[in-house]
Parts: C-alpha cells; sequence; structure tokens
C-alpha cells in the first residue's frame, strides 16, 4: 500500500469536517446553525492553504461522508452549496502573472466575489427554470413553503395577516437565501485566510477591503437582470429581481470598501468604522444604500474623485 502524503490527509480530513459540520442541521439543535454556516470553512482552509488538488480531494471526501450518512440527495446539496464554490473560489484567488515589477499580480478579490455571485445566480435561474413547469413555478412553491412555515410557527397569526406576510416574503425569498449564501461562502474565504495568515501558510498575501475592484462584465449582467425585472411579468419578472438582489452583494462589499477608504482619512477611523457597523446591524435600509453606494464607486471612480492624503 502506498502512504498517503501528509497534505493529502490534510485535505481527506478537511472535507470531512466540512461535511460533517454541514450535515449538522440533522441533529435539531439551533445551535447546530452555526456549523452548517461554517462548513465551507475547513475545504476553502485547505484550498487557499495546498491548492485547488487539494480542494479537489477535500470535496470529493466530502461528498462521499454526505452521501454515507445523508444519501444522494444531501450529497449532492453538499456538492452544490460547499464543494464546488470552494474550489471556485480557490481556483480563481490563487491565480497569478507576473507584473512589470518583478512581483506577482494576484487574481482580484472583488472578481473571486463576483465569480462567486454569479454562480449564485445561476444556481437560482437554473432552479427557477427547473420548477416553471410545475404548477405555479417557483413563486408558487416558495409561497406554499412559507405558508407551511409560519402556520407551524405562528400557528396565532390571523390568516389574513399571515398571507400578507408571506406574499411580501415570496417575492425575495430565494434571492435573500442566495445571498445570505454568497456573504457566507466570503465570510468564509476571509476566515480561512486570516486562519493561513497566522500559521505562516497562506499562498496570497490578503487583499485589502478598501482596495476592492469589480469586474465590468457584473454591471451588465446586474443591469440585464433590472431591465428583466422591470418589463418582464410573472416568472421572469420574479427571476429578474431575484437574480439583482444576489448580483447586488459585490456591490454592497465595494460600498463597503468605499466607506473605508474615506475612514483612511480621519484621524479617529475605527471609532467610525465601529459606529457604522453597528448602525448595518439594526438598519436594512442602510445596507441598501451601502450597496448603492457600490455601484456609484463602480461606474463613478468615488474613490479615485475623492482621493487625497492618509490623515490616519
Amino acid at each position: 500500500m502506498i502512504p498517503m502524503s501528509k497534505n493529502t490527509l490534510i485535505a481527506l480530513g478537511g472535507g470531512g469536517l466540512s461535511a460533517i459540520a454541514s450535515l449538522a442541521f440533522m441533529s435539531g439543535s439551533p445551535g447546530a446553525l452555526i456549523f452548517v454556516y461554517l462548513a465551507p470553512l475547513p475545504l476553502l482552509t485547505v484550498g487557499l492553504g495546498l491548492g485547488p488538488l487539494a480542494v479537489t480531494v477535500g470535496g470529493i471526501s466530502g461528498l462521499l461522508i454526505a452521501g454515507l450518512f445523508g444519501g444522494a440527495m444531501t450529497a449532492g446539496l453538499f456538492g452544490m452549496i460547499h464543494a464546488l464554490p470552494a474550489w471556485l473560489v480557490t481556483r480563481q484567488a490563487l491565480l497569478q502573472r507576473p507584473a512589470p515589477d518583478g512581483g506577482m499580480n494576484w487574481y482580484p478579490a472583488g472578481f473571486v466575489l463576483s465569480s462567486l455571485a454569479a454562480l449564485g445566480a445561476a444556481f437560482f435561474t437554473l432552479t427557477a427554470l427547473i420548477t416553471s413547469s410545475g404548477e405555479g413555478g417557483l413563486e408558487m412553491a416558495v409561497s406554499a413553503y412559507l405558508d407551511q412555515v409560519f402556520t407551524y410557527m405562528a400557528p396565532s397569526l390571523p390568516v389574513e395577516e399571515r398571507g400578507h406576510v408571506v406574499a411580501a416574503l415570496t417575492s425575495v425569498f430565494p434571492g435573500a437565501l442566495v445571498t445570505s449564501w454568497v456573504v457566507m461562502m466570503a465570510i468564509n474565504g476571509v476566515l480561512a485566510q486570516w486562519i493561513l495568515v497566522r500559521l505562516g501558510r497562506n499562498q496570497r498575501p490578503s487583499p485589502a477591503l478598501a482596495d476592492l475592484e469589480l469586474p465590468d462584465w457584473l454591471s451588465w449582467i446586474l443591469v440585464g437582470s433590472a431591465v428583466i425585472a422591470l418589463l418582464g411579468s410573472g416568472a421572469v419578472e420574479y427571476i429578474g429581481r431575484n437574480t439583482v438582489m444576489i448580483l447586488a452583494v459585490p456591490y454592497f462589499f465595494l460600498g463597503l470598501a468605499v466607506v473605508h477608504a474615506l475612514a483612511r482619512r480621519v484621524s479617529s477611523t475605527g471609532m467610525i468604522l465601529t459606529a457604522f457597523y453597528l448602525i448595518l446591524l439594526v438598519s436594512g435600509w442602510a445596507i441598501f444604500t451601502v450597496a448603492g453606494l457600490g455601484m456609484a464607486e463602480h461606474w463613478l471612480g468615488l474613490r479615485r474623485r475623492l482621493k487625497g492624503p492618509d490623515r490616519g
């Protein structure tokens, strides 16, 4: 028997740990949800530390374990939600080319994030198209699901009020779900890089949020989706609206980049950023405003226009 290398064992272990974390919801414990959110972390740590081949090995390991304990459907979901995105992030993040000064130019972090959002939008669109042949399509299926959830969680809620709540949530539920997935994948990627830097095992330097840039192709897809949402009707409008939500995620992070760049120019940077993030936690409108700021930055170059000497 040929002994496996240390890196192979680490990759297998990372994939297994990721699969076990993704299955934590089966315990029924509310606290298990945090493990589900952090399920991509072991795979991303393996990938960003050891490369695409290692995350491929880890992903296969995770698929087998998820399938063993949860069946074929669970394995498929693990592959779609965790393994494939972790491989994509790893492959894109570790791309590099020689720089004119003799160093290396790494693939921009904003481009990685945009690829992740595009993948999420593609998953959602494919799901919507597959279910479109059914009665009422995806929108009706989401409405029925939410109605069951609220019937179980809030049985005393009057039927009419429950109908209003379900209708409001149905219109944006898939987009919100995929949006949270993109955000959590991004957070897990940042955590994985932070762990690797602390261990001295990172392959690429950590990018600064204030320097985030997005590709032009993302804006064209976003505009196209917005046009579909405005001019379409029925299932087409539903797909367009929720796709816009998903593709807006990178612009939210770009808006954060603008805020961080501006905060660098004042002496009380830490205090301002702390207050800003506290506002984000309690205000939904602040989140939309930051995403709008990111769109303005992409098309108008706000950071370039406001560029000046740092004061802190």
